[in-house]
């Protein structure tokens, strides 16, 4: 009784971390991949099923449906060699979901300093990014 009271012990110990550590190395990756501009990584990290919801304070919109989707996204997103640098803030995580702010920012037409935030919410299903939701503070980034 006792070895069994000490493997179900071991096996909760290493869920608890094996179930956290997965979440904040796709969080960061997908951050490092957005910086660097590869699209192939970025999509790698979402799910088939991958939903981008935005929030702003009078709306709700779906920004992408799906992997495909996503992928076109992130190339129109980047055309012409967009340079943008994203910076996570704080996070925290909550079973299979973290959450963040996020700092987005890139030089403007005129070669002013341009940024935006927003407080982000990924869900981590597998390894991949199942849904996320953005609560947009304004600007484009």
């Amino acid at each position: 009784m006792k070895r069994l009271m000490i493997v179900l012990a071991l096996l909760f110990a290493n869920g608890v971390h094996a179930q956290k550590r997965p979440i904040l190395d796709v969080l960061y990756d997908q951050v490092d991949a957005f910086n660097k501009g590869d699209i192939e990584r970025l999509v790698k990290n979402v799910s088939d099923d991958f939903i981008w919801f935005s929030l702003t304070s009078d709306t709700l919109m779906i920004d992408v449906s799906g992997k495909q989707n996503f992928r076109t996204s992130m190339i129109n997103y980047f055309a012409g060699g967009r340079k943008v640098h994203s910076s996570i803030e704080q996070y925290a995580i909550d079973g299979n979901r973290v959450s963040f702010r996020e700092v987005v920012s890139h030089k403007g037409k005129d070669g002013q300093d341009v940024s935006a935030s927003a407080m982000g919410i990924y869900e981590i299903v597998d390894g991949r990014i199942r849904r996320a939701w953005y609560f947009i503070d304004g600007g484009e980034a």
